[in-house]
């Protein structure tokens, strides 16, 4: 009786933890397609110009977004004019309408004065900061390359296959111990111990007595013979 609590339990943990799984496998499935979108990216911290907000090794999220929603104090992911294939994350410190785009200038928190250059923003979207990660830098590098996104949704998938094996092997073990799915133990009436018969007495052996009884007729048989004697 004991244990039935803790029987009646189980469904309900299974059924938790099956939960927990489908939530991490969509949250890793959300976060995979987002990114391969390209409406969000990951980018890494590489400097310290944006501390304390953003220190070196982490990542920050960004959102791809209209440049006609951009405001002064947004924090940017750009290219550098004199070095177009490097990024860096400054916040805008203004923001000027120029023939060719907007015209937006940038500066780090953490330094004394605006950058020395000026980033015309050419297209219709630009990347918005919208969080960040501490110490894992490095690793988003990696998975914006095409390497790092071919491993990276391998990973993905292995990972959903995985938690699939997982929650089906779990349900056939707790399929095979659970003791409610086997056939309940049957229980015998009680009995009455005051209607219980006696047990019983064998007679005593009669076989004493025969000899007794022949060795006497054996004694008084000369005797009845005597008697008819003339």
């Amino acid at each position: 009786m004991r244990h039935r609590p803790a029987v009646r339990n189980r469904p309900v943990r299974r059924w938790i933890a099956r939960a927990v799984i489908a939530a991490l496998i969509g949250l890793v499935g959300l976060a995979a397609f987002a990114v391969l979108s390209g409406r969000y990216q990951v980018r890494p911290v590489l400097s310290g110009s944006m501390r304390p907000g953003f220190g070196v090794g982490g990542v920050v999220i960004t959102e791809r977004v209209p440049v006609s929603s951009l405001h002064v104090r947004d924090v940017v992911v750009l290219h550098r004019p004199d070095q177009p294939k490097e990024l860096f994350v400054h916040r805008i410190i203004s923001l000027t309408p120029g023939p060719s785009g907007v015209v937006v200038k940038t500066q780090g928190d953490a330094n004394d004065a605006p950058d020395p250059w000026q980033v015309t923003l050419r297209g219709d979207t630009a990347y918005r900061v919208v969080g960040s990660v501490p110490l894992v830098g490095y690793a988003a590098v990696w998975a914006h390359n095409p390497d790092g996104r071919r491993t990276l949704l391998m990973a993905g998938l292995l990972m959903i296959l995985a938690a699939t094996a997982s929650v089906f092997v779990a349900r056939r073990r707790s399929a095979a111990s659970d003791p409610a799915a086997e056939d309940p133990p049957v229980e015998l009436p009680a009995v009455d111990e005051s209607r219980r018969p006696l047990p019983h007495r064998s007679a005593p052996s009669r076989t004493g007595t025969s000899r007794a009884g022949s060795a006497c007729r054996a004694r008084t048989a000369p005797v009845a013979r005597a008697g008819r004697r003339p």
